[in-house]
């Protein structure tokens, strides 16, 4: 029985942990975009191609740069952003991220702003058809797909700075209303967990 509520501690406490990381971390804001227009479904795709096109300026301190791919099992998707032969950063989503009209790829930090930037986009190969959202553009006589991409990065303020606010928006349009909804369902959870925990070491005891 001992050993069972240590593991219960133990489990409790590494979420509280971990909730306590993501609180104080910020959430990702737009910092800028490729100036694509986001046109809705312009054709679609079956992977195992890779589009490059213009990245124009990407802002210093991005962290994830948004696709807009929208599948319903999302395949592998690995960017590269280049300014003439220098990388200047890139990262990959794995397979398996569900329906979106986007896909946020986390890449490497950005340390210093780049301009005329060319960004690479590898799509793995998917079960069914990826919709691509962007533009149909005359290049070199011929016609290419452009991507709408958003370049973003670390916003100022944090989770946890961001409550109240938060709580406010979970109250809207709500009867009855108000910032008090939120926290109830806040505390609603960390009751539900409590009786969780009780309800298992009484039955095991």
């Amino acid at each position: 029985m001992l050993r069972v509520r240590l593991g219960l501690a133990a489990g409790l406490l590494g979420i509280v942990v971990a909730l306590v990381l993501v609180l104080a971390r910020p959430p990702l804001v737009l910092a800028g975009s490729n100036g694509v227009a986001p046109n809705f479904a312009i054709t679609f795709t079956h992977g195992g191609e890779t589009i490059c096109q213009p990245g124009r300026t990407l802002p210093q301190g991005t962290e994830a740069i948004r696709v807009s791919l929208s599948p319903n099992i999302g395949p592998r998707v690995h960017l590269k952003v280049s300014s003439g032969s220098k990388v200047i950063t890139e990262g990959e989503r794995d397979p398996g991220w569900g329906v979106d009209e986007t896909v946020i790829v986390s890449v490497k930090r950005v340390a210093h702003t780049a301009y005329n930037t060319r960004i690479c986009t590898d799509i793995g190969p998917a079960v069914e058809g990826v919709q691509v959202n962007g533009e149909r553009v005359k290049v070199g006589g011929g016609e290419a797909i452009w991507l709408r991409m958003e370049y973003l990065r670390p916003g100022r303020s944090s989770w946890l700075s961001l409550a109240p606010s938060i709580a406010n928006r979970m109250g809207l349009a709500h009867a009855p209303a108000g910032a008090w909804v939120g926290y109830l369902a806040v505390a609603v959870m960390i009751a539900a967990a409590g009786f969780a925990s009780r309800l298992v070491l009484r039955e095991l005891g």
